[in-house]
């Protein structure tokens, strides 16, 4: 399906309305009824194509997000100290914090 360079307005009840998710949805419902049987065929199709063309694009980019080291700077993981091999979190402080005199 070609896109073309149209200008799209939503009227609803003679007013032009915002372009959201549950005006767009209202105003395509309103014109199924008008479709013939090969036009809702072709339609279908069309959805049908969308949606497969989405959840590969999706599944791609879970892969691609797979292979992304996990940085240092990353909040939403505990760091790491190499020497000691446990979380940051996990690690005690040195002798002058943990017993102080």
């Amino acid at each position: 399906m070609k896109e073309e360079n149209n200008e799209i307005q939503i009227y609803i009840n003679k007013k032009e309305m915002l372009y959201s998710h549950q005006n767009m949805a209202r105003a395509i419902n309103s014109f199924l009824p008008y479709l013939t049987n090969i036009d809702l065929t072709e339609l279908g199709q069309d959805i049908l194509d969308l949606m497969d063309h989405r959840e590969k694009k999706e599944a791609q980019s879970k892969l691609e997000a797979k292979n992304i080291p996990i940085q240092k700077n990353r909040h939403d993981t505990p760091q790491y100290n190499l020497q000691a091999g446990v979380p940051e979190h996990e690690q005690t402080w040195g002798d002058e914090y943990e017993n102080p005199s």
